[in-house]
């Protein structure tokens, strides 16, 4: 088993190839168009492309106040974005890559509608450097700086809709080689690399701001896996893809001996022209017909305990637009009736040991449909699982598209060739991100927080907020308890959210007031439900601190009533008086009263 990671991160500020911001919303203008591949260099087309193209869709686009022309394919591409090549560069010193000395932008070839020129642009920023590990080190074979693609809306056997505010924000690519020994290890790589991303100032930090690919072989040739959203996700569809293919080359086993093949589709419309069924009826009403193939020696392969023959078939009728397929494990079920069944079996003359898929979609699409089901068929019997799939939203996968070769890319004519000079590798030397490391080693020994605490803060990735705020009010103890317990406990309480630049605010304010935590955290509790001006805090009664001599006041007052030990003193005191306090004076002060 070899496992490999693609992790992609978006960055903020501008796109990479024009000046638009990286936040938009969206507009009432729409754009419509159809895409068409081209050769590469060497006179060949990626299969990739051509599976797209088969699937002859064509693409709607959703502007937004972020797109310009060149989002919209109608102006060239911009000079390329400093900051995002100058954070790409120090990614790739971080990871200990080799820079290149001139960065050339590729175009790479893509006609599922994502973008709406047809392509990518892509350029290499670093090679050859490697992440520390528990297992050793895994290696980094390239660090890419390139342009998002567009945000897909929705899409059916027709047309595909995208949004473009995201198309052309910055993403940095970083690619291991497959030296991931196992599905935990795989996690804490992408661990590992993702707090260097994200410990960025311009790492973007949305919900679809980070998006893992898998690569993924157990000797039936490489998978790449696209899009697993959490790193949790990352065993799951280790997991799913090693069931899959074990009970792939167990379906591959049972064929070769047995022989399989998919006979040519009937319509088998009129067989259904009385049917119960609301999914058929409602096909057949908007215009489709109802088709049917016999597959032979499938019985029980097609949905059966581990085996699932029928989900990768249905695979390629869903990329075509075409809603799944229905085939002779599921039967009966979907309203058709016995008699239907028997019609059908009859027409196709159905032996003991053959299936039936039964797939409704216009006319048009049947010829295309059954070649690539043969395709996908042959492919599966041979054991050549090659092949892009999609992750689904809880670990599993799903075919998408043959594998993409390096017939796809091409060199980008409008994007002149960069240097990489001695000023921009001085600046990037400036921002290379703290490894996990030597994070944590700084906040156990410098900060001298314990191990939950440093965890907490690295795993939330609040390490640069956490050093912002200690540079303000040092006391680190008090920094950890509000970004990890009071503040958050705040934002669910009052369903907020308490912005960094307040709470700087409001530190300030603490460190010129003398303030101490219990100050500080009512603080911040009045601003979350009264929405005052921070400035009008340091105004509020109830944030100024008790002095001594109220201190020993309550505390006479507390020990005449014998209510208190040392061990309740600070709960009973807070019932006591609405204002702050120092705890650990009224600790001291109680000592010494009492003795």
């Amino acid at each position: 088993m070899k496992i490999g990671l693609e992790i992609h991160f978006q960055l903020k500020g501008s796109k990479l190839f024009c000046s638009c911001d990286t936040e938009g919303e969206k507009t009432d203008f729409v754009i419509e168009r159809k895409m068409t591949p081209v050769m590469s260099e060497m006179g060949e087309m990626d299969s990739a492309v051509k599976y797209e193209y088969i699937r002859n869709r064509k693409f709607i686009y959703h502007t937004s106040t972020n797109s310009c022309l060149v989002e919209k394919d109608d102006e060239p591409p911009h000079n390329v974005d400093y900051n995002a090549l100058k954070t790409a560069i120090a990614l790739s010193m971080g990871l200990h890559c080799k820079i290149v000395d001139y960065v050339s932008f590729m175009r790479k070839l893509v006609i599922d509608g994502s973008n709406t020129s047809g392509f990518q642009r892509t350029g290499i920023i670093g090679m050859n450097g490697y992440i520390k590990t528990s297992k050793g080190n895994v290696n980094i074979s390239t660090i890419t700086l390139e342009e998002d693609a567009a945000r897909k809306i929705m899409e059916n056997e027709e047309k595909a809709e995208y949004s473009l505010d995201r198309l052309g924000i910055p993403l940095i690519e970083i690619s291991t080689e497959p030296d991931i020994i196992n599905q935990e290890h795989a996690l804490e790589t992408a661990k590992a690399i993702g707090y260097l991303v994200m410990s960025m100032d311009n790492f973007r930090g949305e919900v679809d701001s980070i998006r893992q690919d898998v690569n993924f072989s157990m000797g039936y040739g490489r998978v790449e896996i696209k899009g697993v959203s959490k790193l949790s996700f990352i065993r799951d569809t280790v997991n799913y893809e090693i069931n899959r293919q074990e009970s792939l080359n167990e379906i591959s086993r049972i064929l070769k001996i047995k022989g399989c093949e998919i006979s040519n589709f009937s319509d088998i419309t009129d067989i259904f022209k009385n049917t119960e069924s609301s999914m058929i009826k409602k096909a057949i009403k908007s215009g489709k017909s109802v088709f049917a193939a016999r597959i032979t020696n499938v019985n029980h392969l097609m949905k059966y305990n581990n085996y699932h023959l029928g989900k990768e078939l249905a695979d390629v009728a869903k990329n075509m637009g075409i809603g799944g397929m229905m085939h002779s494990d599921e039967f009966p079920g979907y309203g058709i009736s016995d008699k239907e069944l028997n019609n059908v079996y009859n027409l196709l003359i159905k032996g003991e040991n053959d299936g039936i898929i039964i797939v409704l979609t216009y006319k048009n699409n049947i010829d295309q449909l059954l070649s690539l089901l043969r395709s996908r068929l042959n492919k599966i019997i041979n054991m050549d699982l090659a092949e892009t799939r999609a992750a689904t939203g809880n670990g599993e996968t799903r075919y998408l598209r043959p594998l993409p070769g390096k017939e796809r890319m091409y060199p980008e004519t409008d994007v002149p060739l960069f240097e990489i000079n001695g000023n921009l590798l001085n600046e990037a030397r400036e921002i290379i991100p703290e490894t996990m490391e030597e994070v944590n080693s700084k906040l156990n020994n410098e900060y001298k927080l314990s191990n939950i605490e440093s965890d907490g803060i690295i795993n939330n990735n609040l390490y640069n907020t956490f050093v912002k705020l200690i540079k303000i009010y040092n006391e680190p103890r008090t920094i950890s308890r509000l970004l990890l317990q009071t503040i958050p406990e705040l934002n669910k309480k009052y369903n907020s959210k308490i912005g960094n630049e307040d709470i700087i605010k409001i530190l300030n304010i603490a460190k010129n007031a003398g303030w101490d935590r219990s100050n500080i955290e009512k603080a911040l509790e009045i601003f979350t439900v009264k929405k005052i001006n921070i400035n009008e805090l340091i105004k509020m009664d109830e944030l100024k601190s008790l002095n001594d001599d109220e201190i020993k006041k309550i505390i006479a007052k507390l020990i005449n009533n014998n209510s208190i030990t040392e061990k309740n003193i600070i709960p009973s005191f807070k019932k006591e008086t609405n204002s702050t306090f120092n705890a650990k004076k009224v600790i001291e002060i109680y000592k010494k009263l009492k003795n």
